[in-house]
């Protein structure tokens, strides 16, 4: 079985297989550690085959997308090869994730296009409360907005439908905090156990991650934790109160000792990107505290009190993109960047574009990502799309999400490899904002607070564009000798 389990992977991800013979390999991955470490060694290589049959892109974009995919797994195996991890934590790595997102949902999804024209999503990140048990400087929670939780009966069933819709089962779950969740009696521990066919990964602060909730994520097997960390004791302290890295501490021990795999989740600004990406940090969370994971979200001046001077400067952000992909090549350590790591996530993923993502608010507000506070016109809540009769399909077909998906198309999706958009400037509205700035005003698209209104005028005070221009003349001319092979 060893021996042809590559052709085997390789003949699944090109043509697709039965559920029966994808979990005859994945149960015996389970059982012996020999033909999962042959399993995870052949989807490696069968994921850097594939990734120079896919799209026209420069074959340095696909050795990326490969040194990424090679991370995660090799980031997956250390869980296995740890001991640590649970019995149902295993089976949900193997069954759910390796399983359903790295083999059988490329079937799924290339069967959806067929039918709809269009490639679905991959994931969807939903945060069913703003309520948090922290007050940390510069954030929302708990201090201007009123607080909003999502019902239990929408949250399971929009759930429900992107699985049927979408053919997707990962799931982000953002806040507020996530375990402060509770609605008519439920809470996020309901939400997993009832929809224990899907993979869900959450942002949190992990302050209430006792013993109690860790020995049950265990029993779950499909939640990893990301943890928000700002630092060291010192800076986290700082910003989140006295005695919160003691407790981010405790839920990490908690953790390991029912064996749930965890990551961690930081916010670089001007004033501590270094610190972040520090050998002292890297050795710390990855290695001593053994996080499986991190994503890195720059700092972005939208939300409340805005400002364009805590974002990292272009040096800095030219600097991160250099160490974050010195350690995923070299050390297969997998981090990730929404900004730096476009390459490996072939561009921007907002407004629901084919193996990317949309966002869904707890008061039912639908955006086309995190980090843009815009929603459509008309299509732009879950409850009045569902009162009138429409599905989730149809809020990704709205206005302002194709409008971004064509700015997608035309930037890089469709475009020849020699003119492929720079990939190192990826997000809409990031690095391209007199292009975001047309497709809001064109869209009518709605400001959610008064942050993002904040957001336009940065862009009408010229702020954003210069930002842009200084960044692109760092990466325009690494893009184009590098991955273009102009001279």
């Amino acid at each position: 079985m060893v021996v042809n389990l590559e052709e085997k992977v390789m003949s699944v991800m090109e043509k697709g297989a039965s559920r029966k013979v994808i979990q005859g390999i994945l149960n015996a991955s389970l059982r012996n550690a020999v033909i999962r470490r042959a399993l995870i060694k052949a989807i490696e290589k069968a994921t850097y085959k594939m990734s120079f049959k896919g799209p026209d892109r420069p074959d340095k974009v696909k050795e990326d997308r490969y040194y990424m995919g090679r991370a995660l797994l090799s980031s997956i195996n250390r869980a296995f090869d740890s001991g640590i991890i649970s019995t149902n934590c295993l089976k949900a790595l193997s069954d759910i994730f390796l399983g359903k997102v790295f083999i059988e949902g490329i079937y799924v999804r290339r069967n959806f296009e067929e039918k709809h024209g269009f490639r679905p999503p991959c994931f969807v990140t939903i945060s069913p409360t703003n309520i948090c048990n922290l007050r940390c400087k510069g954030c929302y929670a708990g201090e201007i907005y009123k607080p909003y939780t999502l019902k239990y009966e929408i949250f399971d069933r929009v759930i429900s439908d992107i699985k049927k819709e979408f053919g997707a089962y990962f799931f982000v779950i953002s806040g507020g905090e996530p375990f402060m969740y509770r609605e008519n009696g439920k809470t996020l521990l309901d939400i997993l156990e009832k929809h224990n066919d899907a993979y869900f990964m959450g942002y949190t602060n992990s302050t209430l991650i006792n013993k109690e909730v860790a020995k049950k994520l265990s029993q779950l097997g499909n939640f990893t934790p990301a943890i928000s960390v700002e630092g060291f004791k010192k800076e986290t302290d700082e910003r989140r109160g006295e005695g919160t890295f003691d407790k981010i501490m405790e839920a990490m021990d908690n953790l390991r000792e029912y064996g749930v795999p965890f990551g961690i989740s930081v916010t670089p600004t001007r004033y501590n990107a270094e610190l972040l990406l520090s050998d002292e940090f890297i050795e710390f969370y990855f290695k001593e505290k053994g996080a499986m994971y991190g994503w890195y979200f720059q700092y972005m001046p939208i939300g409340r009190a805005p400002s364009v001077e805590l974002m990292v400067t272009p040096q800095q952000r030219y600097k991160m993109l250099k160490r974050i992909w010195k350690l995923v090549i070299e050390e297969r350590i997998f981090i990730a960047d929404f900004w730096n790591s476009g390459t490996a996530s072939d561009g921007c993923m907002a407004a629901a574009r084919g193996g990317g993502y949309f966002y869904i608010m707890w008061d039912g507000t639908i955006t086309p990502c995190v980090f843009i506070p815009f929603k459509d016109k008309n299509l732009g809540n879950l409850y009045r799309l569902y009162e009138e009769g429409k599905t989730i399909t149809d809020a990704i077909n709205s206005p302002l999400f194709k409008r971004i998906r064509e700015w997608q198309n035309n930037y890089w999706i469709n475009q020849p490899k020699e003119k492929c958009g720079n990939l190192l400037a990826p997000c809409i509205i990031r690095d391209n904002s007199e292009e975001f700035y047309r497709i809001v005003k064109d869209t009518e698209a709605i400001p959610i607070d008064e942050g993002a209104e904040q957001y336009l005028k940065f862009i009408e005070e010229g702020k954003m564009p210069e930002y842009n221009r200084k960044y692109r003349e760092l990466v325009d001319p690494l893009w184009e000798k590098e991955y273009l092979g102009k001279k």
